[in-house]
């Protein structure tokens, strides 16, 4: 982890679905965790009174790793207004980061809605303050670094912007 990241300001740029296909996705999540990032938050969805297997899995592998609700700054799509709401969180590491890859098959945005549940929004935090947050449904997210962890990221063919078309931060 850098300690220069702690005085320098963070910038927004703006990720999309199809720049974090393949390795791209887990080869991010996996800048950040050496960078910092320290725990997740992921909107865990299932149908009401539907037994959800994919969902179940996700909580008995993740079980261990989960945290305490907190309150914290959140991504939204044009639509939203609360920025800041109380969200489940899980510890970031090396551990729960492969579990979390376990789930991922197509890409951090592909987890089609169906019976056995399914995640949306993945959010990782670095001490509390939002790095990236993604919108599931708008297939966009938001990164948020340092001008020199942007050079980095750039660096690992990681393509973002400075603009989104359905997100707000």
């Amino acid at each position: 982890m850098h300690d220069h990241v702690d005085h320098e300001p963070l910038e927004v740029r703006y990720v999309s679905e199809q720049g974090l296909r393949g390795e791209r996705g887990p080869r991010l999540l996996r800048y950040l965790l050496h960078h910092g990032a320290d725990e997740f938050s992921i909107t865990v969805m299932a149908l009401r009174d539907t037994p959800a297997p994919f969902v179940d899995a996700f909580e008995d592998e993740l079980g261990p790793y989960e945290r305490s609700l907190a309150w914290r700054r959140v991504v939204v799509d044009a639509e939203s207004q609360e920025r800041v709401c109380s969200v489940r969180l899980w510890t970031f590491n090396e551990a729960s980061l492969e579990r979390l890859l376990s789930f991922v098959d197509e890409g951090l945005f592909h987890w089609p809605a169906g019976p056995d549940g399914w995640f949306e929004d993945l959010t990782l935090y670095r001490r509390g303050e939002l790095v990236l947050g993604l919108v599931s449904h708008e297939q966009e997210g938001v990164l948020r670094l340092t001008r020199g962890e942007l050079a980095e990221v750039t660096a690992l063919d990681i393509p973002f912007g400075t603009t989104a078309e359905w997100i707000g931060f």
